[in-house]
């Protein structure tokens, strides 16, 4: 039998609990206030307590900062209505076991406090600092995992061990590793990214780890490389499942020996960074196919991070939506438009295969093509990308594009659902699709529409027309 504190000032949760935990053996004390707690723990030994962040007076998360250096070897489970990355962090760097959201789910519960009343060795009491406050960042979600992510990255903003960020394209992965670092003791220094899959192999390695005068045919200056810029703070190695295996032996050396020399270099040059790197590939699979080395690979699955895809979050959608109104509408220094509640749920029921990113990207273009202060459904869906199907590896992209065409008439037709002229998803499909052709068109060729045209293979003058007919629509 253990010995349970529950501090929470509201009584059905008090009670509900109490219920539970004397159900399953333990004794058990509820109290409303810290001041309250304060003097149970005084009183009488305790295996656990369960937190209520919300209290009156002094919150959870102060008396959390008092009992750990006091009691380091009871566990301490907060209890939030408001889960979120600034209050994961500061549970975790105070020194909680877990934080659990409100309504409490029982079931979860029970496994949580099996794992936490297990016996463990005494641990030291930590020493004495004085943690700044969590800087905010925009990493949005109640979801259940990502308030397992915000826990974890709450746990590695205490410590340096090197992380490695797994998860599709979009997710937002550089996002999780610059609050990894604005919440950890380096956030006074630097974060630097480096893509790896964007610089060119020949000069990735001067990007890296620098160069000597003289190292290389216009080497004119010694120059150094991300891990000396980023010293004193955190350096991402983005996409680093396409680092050339040529360098990836360097990068091992780099990771074991905290250690490096410039390129054409002989000096010893310490590093002081702390390394995160992330990828949107199976690392394991690439590992297996030769791609990636073994020995890097468990050097860098030292602890890892799962980006979930927006598609397993659907219920964060609206908290999303709503967050990227607000900056968007700022940037453009107009009022946000409103989304009804229909286009929320049919948001939520997209597959976003560019998740997160995908989103924000839609809500920009809302913001700035949008003429009226409240949305629809029927107004957003012009403006999502066309889902376009990927052809499979080895298959054939323009087969799959059409068995997604031919399969979305007959979805309609089964639906029994007819458009008005104008308004269906003929229009739809081919108006989006022309828009994209055309910006990315203009795009790679720096807005020189004669370019463009030949890209295309269309005469520059049909290109011009339907240029001038977009500008029309968008100022009806």
């Amino acid at each position: 039998m253990s010995r349970i504190l529950v501090v929470d000032d509201d009584a059905a949760i008090c009670f509900a609990l109490g219920e539970y935990l004397r159900g399953r053996g333990h004794a058990v004390e509820t109290v409303a206030t810290a001041r309250a707690a304060r003097a149970q723990l005084e009183a009488a030994p305790f295996d656990l307590a369960l937190v209520d962040i919300q209290l009156p007076g002094e919150d959870g998360l102060s008396l959390l900062a008092e009992i750990h250096p006091r009691w380091p070897a009871m566990p301490v489970v907060m209890i939030t209505a408001h889960g979120g990355l600034e209050r994961a962090v500061a549970a975790m760097q105070a020194g909680a076991y877990d934080y659990v959201t409100k309504p409490l789910d029982l079931d979860r519960m029970g496994e949580l406090l099996a794992r936490a009343l297990r016996p463990r060795p005494a641990q030291p009491p930590p020493e004495a600092s004085q943690p700044s406050p969590p800087e905010s960042h925009p990493l949005v979600g109640t979801s259940a995992v990502m308030q397992e992510l915000f826990k974890h990255i709450g746990l590695l903003t205490t410590n340096d061990l090197t992380v490695l960020l797994l998860g599709e394209s979009g997710v937002g992965k550089e996002r999780v590793a610059r609050a990894i670092h604005h919440n950890s003791p380096r956030r006074d220094g630097p974060f630097v990214a480096v893509n790896c899959a964007a610089v060119p192999e020949t000069l990735l390695e001067s990007e890296l780890f620098g160069h000597e005068r003289g190292a290389f045919t216009g080497a004119d200056t010694r120059r150094p490389g991300k891990f000396e810029v980023a010293a004193g703070g955190t350096l991402l190695l983005d996409e680093v499942g396409d680092l050339p295996l040529a360098l990836q032996p360097k990068l091992l050396r780099v990771l074991q020996e905290r250690e490096l020399y410039r390129v054409g270099g002989s000096q010893r040059i310490p590093v002081e960074a702390r390394i995160i790197a992330a990828s949107n590939q199976d690392l394991a699979a690439a590992v297996a196919a030769g791609r990636f080395r073994k020995d890097l690979y468990y050097r860098l699955h030292v602890a890892t991070l799962t980006i979930p895809p927006l598609r397993d979050r659907p219920e964060d959608i609206p908290l999303l939506v709503n967050h990227f109104l607000g900056r968007t509408a700022a940037l453009l220094a107009t009022p946000p438009p409103e989304l009804d509640d229909d286009c929320l749920r049919q948001l939520a029921c997209q597959p976003w295969p560019g998740n997160v990113r995908e989103l924000e990207n839609l809500i920009h273009r809302l913001c700035a093509f949008a003429r009226a202060p409240r949305l629809t459904w029927e107004e957003v869906r012009p403006h999502l990308d066309p889902p376009l199907p990927a052809g499979g590896e080895g298959g054939n992209p323009e087969r799959a594009w059409e068995g997604y065409l031919r399969g979305e008439v007959r979805r309609l037709a089964a639906a029994g659902r007819e458009a008005e002229p104008g308004d269906g998803v003929f229009h739809w499909l081919t108006g989006r699709t022309e828009e994209i052709l055309l910006d990315e068109a203009l795009t790679q060729t720096d807005g020189n529409q004669v370019r463009a045209a030949k890209l295309l293979g269309m005469q520059r003058s049909s290109l011009r027309k339907k240029l001038s007919h977009r500008r029309d629509r968008g100022h009806e």
